[in-house]
């Protein structure tokens, strides 16, 4: 029988090594900083199951902040979604212009491509990292999702994606190398059955009318023509129901400036070769490279062409990456 591939955080044998050794382990994930009062007595955990096209796993962490920046982003070039299932604890998370409270018995979504910042205290939980294509139609509804809390205990089908993910950390062990693929793949299909909105609530509609609108952007991102009275005509809505679909986003316009600029943070961080500019500009429907490298520096503050040299940067030190980092860019090809 063929062992899974599995990684675990390590403690140093010297205590006074632990937070930075923990810190330099976060790091494929997060930039971490353990809180002045983290609990280095209790026990530190991150386990990762590597299942082909998943990686899987628990942590039991201290009291930290995490961040992913803007720059940790560009240089990675890895395009997933994270999923945390709290089981204990809980953290702040700011993301986008909001910042709210996830308890135990929720879960929350991290969009790697997306920067956010939680001030955590001592917390556990299970984790799947996908990446975005295996989540299909769901994911333009899960992006929006970002840094957000969705109950999983009280509802069946997000409790049953928790129980079976926590039920293969448990027997990962015993997993051979030919089943993997097929866990991995159901992992995929109940998580993105965790975001299916709810036909018999009233607000259904609502949301099957943002899921089709953020689908349509997605596919039309290029055309510099798409704004409002394309979706307007596109979908017979007035201006006041699409401002009131997408108020947390600030309204349409923001939400389409915002999926153009992170359309282009993944141009530029994909790996081979090296695009132009003035492409990347065009394929994410801006109308000049001018235009869009200001864009860009004031929603990531720094210039596309800094987003390539990271990139670059990453892709010449690939000798010496972590193994989580080297797992994380292992489910994009």
């Amino acid at each position: 029988m063929t062992g899974i591939l599995c990684d675990r955080f390590i403690a140093p044998t010297d205590p006074a090594l632990l937070a930075q050794s923990w810190c330099n382990h976060l790091a494929p994930v997060f930039e971490a900083e353990l809180a002045s009062d983290a609990d280095l007595a209790s026990p530190i955990a991150l386990t990762t199951y590597h299942f082909g096209e998943a990686l899987i796993g628990s942590v039991t962490a201290p009291a930290q902040r995490l961040k992913r920046s803007a720059r940790t982003i560009a240089r990675q070039g890895v395009d997933h979604i994270l999923i945390q299932f709290y089981t204990a604890g809980q953290s702040r998370m700011g993301a986008a212009r909001r910042s709210v409270e996830i308890k135990a018995s929720q879960l929350v979504v991290f969009d790697l491509t997306q920067p956010i910042v939680s001030e955590a205290g001592p917390v556990s939980a299970t984790n799947v990292m996908l990446p975005r294509k295996l989540l299909g139609d769901q994911i333009a509804t899960i992006e929006n999702l970002h840094g957000q809390p969705l109950d999983y205990r009280s509802a069946p089908v997000r409790h049953l994606s928790y129980t079976y993910l926590s039920g293969l950390v448990a027997s990962a062990a015993s997993a051979e190398a030919h089943q993997l693929r097929y866990l991995s793949s159901a992992a995929a299909d109940l998580c993105a059955a965790c975001f299916q909105p709810d036909v018999n609530q009233a607000p259904a509609l609502d949301r099957l009318n943002k899921i089709a609108i953020c689908q349509f952007i997605e596919q039309e991102l290029a055309s510099e023509s798409l704004g409002i009275d394309t979706l307007i005509t596109q979908f017979g809505l007035s201006r006041a129901t699409l401002y009131r679909l997408f108020e947390h986003e600030g309204g349409v316009a923001s939400y389409i400036r915002e999926r153009r600029l992170l359309r282009a943070m993944k141009l530029l961080g994909a790996a081979g070769g090296r695009p132009r500019i003035s492409s990347v500009a065009y394929a994410t429907g801006f109308s000049d490279e001018k235009t869009f490298s200001r864009a860009f520096r004031r929603r990531f503050g720094f210039l596309p062409s800094e987003a390539l040299e990271e990139r670059l940067v990453a892709h010449r030190s690939q000798d010496s990456i972590p193994v989580l980092l080297g797992w994380m860019r292992s489910l994009s090809a």
